[in-house]
């Protein structure tokens, strides 16, 4: 592999030239190299791997066209420290809108408690859907958390008089309706708090 230093007409290049070469951008550097060949056929999962990525990247152009989503993509990309919107649009339709941590520190099963929640990637979240189970599996509430901040939170809206052993399940949804659950068993620390 070599690398191309302080060429301004090579400098940005990025993808194949020809049949034999291609550009990679790492950083602000542009490297070159032979195209690999693959003698092997491609398994099922590599199949649908690139066909994902095809996806993708068709997902990724629509959006950039579009100048609000280009600009959402943007501060999605500030918030969560990506290169850029294409970086961001890329990941938003590649992973789930997964939970990054729950913290039930206030909630004691009374009504007002609140149950914090973060995300792992900020602003991929788009509806939360939190609820609660008693020990026996009986639904004690269910409703939806609201953005706080950069991240969530829920406030109980029922009594809940077993609070150890109770379980938490979380459902999370972005804007293309990929969806990720949580579940969290609730326990008493040895201070009262959970």
């Amino acid at each position: 592999m070599g690398k191309i230093i302080n060429n301004q007409i090579t400098n940005t290049f990025s993808g194949q030239f020809g049949d034999d070469i291609v550009f990679r951008r790492i950083g602000n550097n542009t490297f070159f190299a032979r195209k690999g060949v693959s003698k092997k056929p491609a398994t099922p999962a590599q199949r649908g791997r690139r066909h994902l990525f095809a996806e993708a990247h068709y997902y990724v152009s629509l959006m950039l066209k579009d100048p609000e989503q280009h600009q959402w993509y943007s501060i999605i990309a500030k918030v969560n420290g990506m290169r850029n919107a294409h970086a961001a649009a890329m990941k938003d339709f590649m992973s789930k809108p997964e939970v990054d941590s729950v913290n039930t520190k206030h909630y004691a099963g009374k009504i007002g408690d609140v149950i914090h929640i973060k995300s792992k990637m900020l602003l991929k979240i788009t509806r939360m859907e939190v609820t609660i189970h008693q020990p026996n599996g009986d639904v004690i509430e269910s409703g939806l958390a609201v953005k706080h901040e950069m991240h969530w939170k829920y406030v109980a809206t029922a009594s809940n008089h077993a609070v150890e052993g109770s379980k938490l399940v979380i459902t999370t949804y972005d804007a293309l309706e990929k969806s990720c659950t949580v579940v969290k068993y609730l326990t008493l620390l040895t201070d009262g708090s959970l």
